[in-house]
């Protein structure tokens, strides 16, 4: 075992353990502001925008400046 490769293994697993929990965060903030139901925090499609949190980011963004937190147009 060279110590150059544990150390690459330490920053993979570093940034795969931030980059669950920024999707977890994000999630949880995605849930809420859709209304999703309790249980929903343990459905396929609460994992799949965990993991796709990337990708979501725009439309979540463009949904809240466009209905803000009160689920009203703004414009």
């Amino acid at each position: 075992m060279k110590l150059g490769s544990l150390n690459l293994d330490k920053k993979i697993s570093s940034l795969a353990i931030i980059y669950f929990t920024i999707g977890i965060l994000f999630s949880i903030l995605y849930a809420l502001f859709y209304h999703w139901p309790p249980l929903s925090f343990f459905s396929p499609g609460f994992y799949a925008v965990v993991f796709t949190w990337p990708i979501q980011v725009p439309g979540f963004i463009f949904d809240l400046q466009t209905y803000g937190f009160a689920g009203k147009i703004l414009y």
